[in-house]
């Protein structure tokens, strides 16, 4: 059995979609586990009524002594779920039809096995099943942990399923993170041997548009910043190797400079501190790189402006 988790915060105008693509599915030994998050609509009564009497959905309101997000939901769903197999899945998304059967029938002895997604925004149409947005191949890497914290082997909470018995050493999720809990998580479940599967097809649309931890984040660096740190740190603390360190000095300098173009100039020295702390600038060139930053942000914040002369400045 398949146990689908789902958190869900104010989607009542559109989780109808999300439960119908469930009950669309041709693998039919699943069960759902769907945890309200305090909803200010009214999510929770709607489920109510949408699902009365369909014993394969359990809903839950998230219980006021836990923390209120959706990790704490999905941990709570996960102390409920019976299934060999977890999918995570989002209050808002689409499931294709035959997503669980052939993600079954490819899983086997792997521990997870992922699918291609792709986005929608809007109401979902159906026509999307059968014209398949034209998305590059995953390939199966070399060195799964490695590549998922890189960014060469992307892989999004909702993209595997998993053997339970595979993750579940590694939870609870952090509950402390408002961004990249998923990251944090899935690169302690990687870093020791994981056997991938992989489906060379869209099996989840993923909903755009809607309010997410991670567009704060993108709008305003100091959301999320915090968890950033922590979420890279965990990667750090697992891997020293010179493709891990150089992915994160990236990222951080491209929040170094997101920082700047908001001119906040305290994200923007956290930034570099975090790299100067890490030691992620593990070699001479990338040191006098790093210096030629330091220099340049210097002037910048002096003169506070010129910021599309300056970016070339502030890249590797």
């Amino acid at each position: 059995m398949v146990s689908i988790i789902i958190p869900t915060y104010n989607r009542a105008h559109v989780i109808e979609e999300t439960i119908d693509s469930i009950k669309a599915q041709t693998y039919t030994d699943w069960e759902c586990i769907i945890v309200d998050d305090g909803s200010t609509d009214n999510t929770f009564e709607y489920l109510g009524i949408l699902l009365k009497d369909d014993d394969k959905f359990q809903i839950f309101e998230r219980p006021k002594t836990i923390t209120k997000g959706p990790s704490a939901c999905r941990n709570f769903a996960f102390s409920k779920v019976k299934g060999d197999y977890i999918q995570f899945f989002d209050s808002d998304d689409i499931m294709h039809p035959e997503h669980l059967k052939l993600k079954m029938d490819a899983i086997k002895q792997k521990d997870l096995v992922v699918c291609k997604l792709s986005t929608f925004s809007g109401d979902f149409n159906a026509d999307f099943f059968l014209n398949e947005a034209v998305i590059p191949d995953i390939k199966q890497p070399d060195n799964v942990f490695e590549a998922f914290v890189t960014g060469d082997f992307p892989m999004m909470m909702v993209a595997p399923l998993w053997k339970t018995e595979c993750l579940k050493p590694y939870m609870p999720i952090r509950e402390d993170l408002h961004i990249l809990e998923d990251h944090e998580l899935y690169a302690r479940a990687l870093f020791k041997n994981k056997t991938v599967a992989i489906v060379n097809q869209v099996l989840i649309y993923y909903r755009v548009g809607a309010a997410s931890s991670t567009n704060s984040f993108y709008s305003n660096v100091d959301y999320g910043l915090a968890s950033y740190f922590e979420a890279k740190t965990t990667v750090l603390k697992l891997s020293q190797a010179n493709p891990v360190k150089l992915s994160v000095l990236k990222m951080t300098l491209g929040f170094f400079r997101q920082a700047l173009a908001e001119r906040n100039f305290n994200a923007a020295n956290s930034c570099l501190r975090f790299v100067k702390n890490k030691k992620l600038c593990y070699n001479f060139n990338l040191k006098l790189k790093c210096l030629r930053i330091y220099f340049f942000y210097g002037i910048f914040k002096i003169i506070r402006k010129g910021d599309t002369k300056f970016k070339p400045l502030f890249k590797l």
